[in-house]
C-alpha cells in the first residue's frame, strides 16, 4: 500500500467521520453515517380533472446515498431489500464496499 493510501485510510475515521457524521436510525438502530447525496425528482405525469395522474409509477422518486462503516453495520445490505431510514421505508438500490465503508443508495417512490 502506498504512503498516500495509508494516510487517506487513516483520515476516514479521524477526519471524514469526525467532521461530516450525522446520527440516523437505520432499521430502528442508531448509526453514525455520512450523507452523500439526496434527491427528489418529479416523475412524468399527466393532468386530468385538475390533478396529476401517475398512479402506476408514483409522482416522485426520492433517493438517498450515505456512507456507513462496515464494522458498525455488519454484513452488506442486500440490493432489493427494504431498509428503514429515519422511520421511512426505502428500497436498497445499490451497496458498494470500499476501504471499510459501505456506500448505500436507497430509493422510494412517492405519490
Amino acid at each position: 500500500m502506498t504512503d498516500f493510501l495509508e494516510e487517506a485510510l487513516a483520515d476516514i475515521d479521524s477526519v471524514f467521520f469526525q467532521e461530516f457524521v450525522e446520527q440516523h436510525k437505520i432499521d430502528g438502530k442508531p448509526f453514525d453515517v455520512v450523507p452523500y447525496e439526496m434527491t427528489l425528482k418529479e416523475r412524468k405525469a399527466h393532468w386530468e380533472a385538475g390533478a396529476k395522474q401517475n398512479f402506476d409509477q408514483g409522482l416522485y422518486l426520492s433517493t438517498k446515498q450515505f456512507f456507513i462503516r462496515k464494522e458498525d453495520y455488519g454484513a452488506a445490505p442486500k440490493v432489493g431489500k427494504l431498509m428503514e431510514y429515519d422511520g421511512i421505508c426505502y428500497t436498497i438500490r445499490s451497496c458498494q464496499t470500499e476501504h471499510g465503508l459501505y456506500l448505500v443508495e436507497l430509493e422510494r417512490v412517492r405519490q
